[in-house]
């Protein structure tokens, strides 16, 4: 394998292009044959539509390849165009290359490549007939002669296996398949800023939880269940848990719940996976209350609840009985939520869990403000707001402010109501929460009362 040019790219300073060249070399080592292989494609493809699919996890791993490809010697007769198409409105690939094309300025005496990025946006990694791959099928005639040069498609494992599926027919033009492994320290890298994050979820704002969500579905293509280890198994499992969470949280329930499906059918009835298995069971329970399933969210959340006793998890214990306390509140046994919302935050205090208790105090404060006891509702949203305030829970200083705006409205205190829910409204936004329309539309209705 020869080796490609040293890189120079005049934003990184002298150490960043070394330790780039480094981890470069390193990932075609890992990938000596694969990145043979894809150097012939580009050699010997002809200049009418050829198509190659790369597999590459990692958009880290795929600007070292690219880099690589561009900067190889046998590819100095090649004029590589990268088109970057990450929408996930996508629809027709091909109309998009057109709109793009006459931008690019040709060289000449050099062969043009499409080099094609972006794309398992729209492809999706998870759900249903992605509509890209639909049109895909539909035009793949028209590409030969609306697009007549080499078309090198990267994406992640998943969202090729899925062009493979939903597209046949333009999947059968292919002449060449190259997957090339991550680098170790690529995927360790992912799963600390996804898995291992000590970030309180409430303080991501929406592009982070968008790129998280992004990590999580690329490590998961890392997987395959014929070759899974059992922490292999507990870290697909973990993932799929970290997305129905993150899904759930952008208001994507159904992406939600199928995530949980498939962690609950990976899960083995063992006692090694005891742990991993009531956290499925736990947040589909919250996914089939949001639906207004409430026997069935209880059923779950019960059955969780006895792992966590099993495997004498404190902190899964309180957050089931605290979610167990919404649902009889919801069902109007008063009595019954506050003594599980009391014994939630019992065991909270007793293990320092700052984010349960000030959760817990925000619900048991929605009970007392129903049951018209404002100065007891008050002091407990404002010890809430407090304890979020302390460990930078911003969707939970959002919804405790939007709750008390809500009281101090049916008090009268129209000016402290709207002044509190411009607060949580520019906290929901901030992190591009799903619950900010609703919010604006409370602060509208306040405005017209004034």
């Amino acid at each position: 394998m020869q080796n490609p040019k040293a890189i120079q790219n005049p934003v990184l300073s002298e150490q960043e292009q070394a330790e780039f060249a480094a981890r470069q070399q390193k990932f075609l080592r890992l990938n000596q044959d694969a990145f043979g292989q894809l150097v012939t494609f580009a050699d010997f493809a002809a200049e009418k539509l050829t198509l190659g699919f790369v597999a590459v996890n990692f958009a880290r791993d795929q600007a070292l390849l690219l880099d690589a490809l561009e900067q190889d010697s046998r590819c100095a007769d090649i004029q590589f165009e990268r088109f970057q198409f990450d929408d996930p409105e996508l629809r027709f690939l091909r109309d998009a290359l057109l709109e793009e094309l006459p931008k690019r300025e040709r060289q000449s005496g050099k062969k043009l490549i499409l080099v094609v990025t972006g794309l398992e946006q729209s492809i999706g990694l998870v759900g249903d007939y992605p509509l890209v791959l639909q049109d895909l099928n539909y035009v793949r005639d028209a590409f030969s002669g609306s697009v007549p040069h080499p078309i090198l498609v990267l994406l992640p494992d998943g969202a090729l296996s899925r062009l493979a599926r939903f597209a046949p027919d333009f999947w059968a033009w292919r002449l060449g398949v190259f997957e090339f492994k991550s680098l170790p320290e690529t995927a360790a890298d992912a799963e600390q800023l996804s898995l291992r994050s000590e970030r309180i979820r409430g303080s991501l704002e929406l592009e982070e939880r968008q790129n998280k969500v992004d990590l999580l579905l690329r490590l998961l293509t890392q997987y395959k269940a014929d070759e899974a280890t059992e922490e292999d198994l507990k870290t697909q499992i973990q993932i799929l848990n970290e997305l129905g969470l993150e899904y759930k949280t952008l208001g994507k329930v159904e992406d939600s719940e199928r995530c949980l499906q498939q962690a609950l059918r990976l899960n083995p009835s063992t006692e090694n996976f005891a742990k991993s298995k009531s956290a499925s069971l736990e947040r589909l329970a919250q996914i089939q209350n949001i639906q207004g399933q409430l026997d069935k969210a209880l059923q779950l959340f019960q059955s969780s609840l006895e792992l966590y006793e099993q495997l004498n998890d404190d902190r899964g214990k309180a957050f089931i009985l605290h979610e167990m306390a919404v649902i009889y509140s919801s069902q109007g046994q008063v009595d019954d939520a506050i003594a599980l919302y009391e014994q939630s935050i019992e065991i909270e205090e007793q293990i320092g869990n700052v984010q349960g208790k000030a959760a817990t105090l925000h619900q048991m404060a929605g009970i007392y403000a129903n049951q018209g006891k404002v100065e007891q509702a008050i002091a407990l949203y404002e010890q809430s707001l407090e304890l979020k305030e302390q460990i930078g829970d911003v969707q939970g200083k959002a919804a405790t402010l939007v709750m008390m705006g809500q009281l101090l409205a049916k008090q009268g205190q129209l000016d402290r109501a709207i002044a509190m829910t411009q607060n949580s409204l520019m906290l929901l936004q901030q992190i591009g929460s799903w619950e900010a329309p609703k919010v604006e539309r409370m602060l509208d209705r306040l405005m017209q009362m004034q």
